[in-house]
């Protein structure tokens, strides 16, 4: 049962959409999200789909790549990478931040762009690590349960300025809940 009163379960779920946050509470016993905050990437009545923010994975980029590419300008192959959740780890997501996204990406929140259309794997790892964030896998929901899982105080939702959010320090927000919490003022 939920330590979550019914209304503010009701609220919390009246607040999924695309763009929004979810913050794993205590209720959520899935090690994969333990002390997790998930971008809301794509919301609809089919299910959603989101990546979590702040887990970053143990291995830079450079290791992740069987055979790395070729990086100039002073592009880091030690660009750091996070675990998007545990549905399809081997695949790359790419989250950008900033005016400028790839062609064919989807807008989740103003600023915010995902995947894109990109020629070479090179194209995307020579833009500044300010603005754009790459993951290993993601995080989905099938029909109706994310619904469940709020209901049952799994999660919080939280609308919030996601480029706000996404520039600041990670050290000001990534710590989970309540840190996250002191950062959006809520």
């Amino acid at each position: 049962m939920s330590d979550l009163p019914e209304e503010a379960a009701r609220s919390h779920k009246s607040r999924l959409k695309s763009g929004t946050i979810l913050v794993a509470r205590e209720a959520l016993v899935d090690p994969n999200f333990n002390n997790t905050i998930v971008l809301l990437c794509q919301y609809s009545e089919a299910g959603a789909y989101g990546l979590v923010l702040n887990h970053a994975a143990h291995m830079p980029l450079h290791e992740i790549f069987e055979h790395p590419p070729e990086l100039s300008g002073g592009a880091s192959g030690n660009r750091r990478v996070y675990i998007g959740g545990p549905v399809q780890s081997t695949e790359l997501q790419i989250l950008q931040i900033g005016t400028d996204p790839a062609p064919e990406s989807l807008e989740i929140a103003p600023g915010i762009h995902l995947g894109g259309a990109w020629e070479q794997v090179e194209d995307f790892l020579q833009r500044d690590p300010r603005d754009l964030r790459l993951f290993l896998g993601y995080s989905g929901w099938g029909e109706g349960q994310l619904e469940e899982e709020v209901e049952a105080g799994a999660w919080e939702v939280h609308e919030t300025d996601i480029r706000r959010l996404l520039e600041a320090p990670e050290a000001l927000w990534t710590g989970g809940r309540e840190q996250l919490r002191r950062f959006l003022g809520a």
